[in-house]
This record gives structure tokens, C-alpha cells and sequence, in this order.
């Protein structure tokens, strides 16, 4: 019976790193988008306040 040999084209813990890297990738995304939505949501606020623009 002929042994077939099994040849890995990355490190073994190539994988785990990749995972990793994606969860600390959308972690920063989040982070980035909590400050975006807090810039947006501050812009919102003060143009209610102004008087010249109107709320329809």
C-alpha cells in the first residue's frame, strides 16, 4: 500500500493568527465607527439647536 504524504502550504498556526488579526480588525472598525457616529449624532444636536435650520 503506497503512504500519501500530507503537505501543509502555511504554518499550522497560520489559521488562528488570521482569526485573530480579523477579530482585532473589526474590533478597530467598531471603535472607529463608534467615533463616527458620535461626531454625526454631535452635528444632529447642534443643528437642532441652530436657528437656522428648520426641523420639517
Amino acid at each position: 500500500m503506497e503512504s500519501k504524504k500530507l503537505q501543509f502550504t502555511s504554518s499550522p498556526g497560520g489559521f488562528r493568527d488570521s482569526i485573530r488579526a480579523y477579530r482585532k480588525y473589526k474590533k478597530d472598525w467598531h471603535a472607529r465607527m463608534e467615533v463616527k457616529l458620535a461626531k454625526i449624532e454631535e452635528e444632529i444636536q447642534q443643528a437642532k439647536n441652530n436657528s437656522y435650520f428648520e426641523m420639517v
